[in-house]
């Protein structure tokens, strides 16, 4: 199913990209931190000074791009996309830049429209994140895997392990695959809650409260785990997801 989405193509590709120089950053980071136990100061005062401030410019680096992230571009991003959401919901317009066939549901009562989004959202959501997952599973254990060979060494020297650790325990790794996780688990609830709602069809005020408190779980696992959503799987998993979501919409009557 083709699907128009400027929100993605103009804001979540910037956060994209800024992800990416911040994962570079950190593996040059990294990388200076290590050499910089190689090179003593007093056989190579050059090197060593080239090697010390090239480390101090990344971190540098780092710290800002990851602050631009996290106040800046991420919930630009987000804020694009909550607007759009809540427009769909609502049948009106709060800016130019619109999706097309992003959400698919035929409901036109606001509260009804915006727990057929939430469903279909984390359809695609809880399928995505664990797609990234078996990615990242796989990339986690390699680093775990050298840190435990650099653990269990007699001959490396503290100072090497203590840098691989800090390497490994760092956000863009182990930390990235815990907060990954866990936007995958919140995500296949939210899913359950919302599939199992319009399964047993509550009471109008009890459907309307449950979509909100679903709605506000689903956004507030997105903001507390600062996970975006690869573009490249999502337009990969599309088609799929799309025909899933068709069937499901068979299935529940909607």
């Amino acid at each position: 199913m083709s699907k128009s989405d400027p929100i993605r193509e103009n804001y979540y590709a910037a956060v994209e990209r800024v992800d990416q120089v911040a994962d570079a950053l950190f593996y040059v980071t990294a990388l200076f931190s290590i050499v910089s136990l190689f090179v003593e100061k007093g056989s190579y005062p050059l090197a060593y000074e080239v090697v010390q401030i090239s480390f101090a410019v990344f971190v540098a680096a780092l710290f800002v791009i990851g602050l631009g992230s996290r106040l800046y571009w991420t919930p630009r991003a987000e804020d694009k996309r909550r607007q759009d959401f809540f427009a769909s919901a609502c049948g009106v317009s709060f800016s130019h830049q619109k999706t097309d066939g992003y959400y698919n549901n035929d409901f036109t009562k606001p509260i009804q429209r915006m727990a057929a989004q939430v469903l279909e959202n984390c359809h695609f959501s809880k399928a995505i994140t664990l797609r990234m997952a078996h990615t990242e599973r796989i990339k986690v254990g390699i680093y775990v895997l050298i840190w435990v060979l650099c653990m269990l060494c007699r001959r490396a020297d503290v100072a090497v392990i203590v840098a691989v650790s800090q390497a490994v325990f760092s956000e863009q790794i182990l930390s990235k695959l815990f907060r990954l996780e866990w936007l995958r688990s919140r995500c296949e609830k939210v899913y359950d809650d919302v599939y199992r709602m319009f399964q047993s069809k509550p009471p109008v005020p009890t459907f309307n409260a449950m979509t909100l408190d679903s709605l506000s779980t689903y956004e507030t696992a997105k903001a507390t785990a600062g996970i975006t959503l690869s573009s490249k799987l999502f337009h990969k998993m599309n088609d799929r997801l799309s025909g899933e979501w068709e069937q499901i919409k068979a299935d529940l009557g909607i």
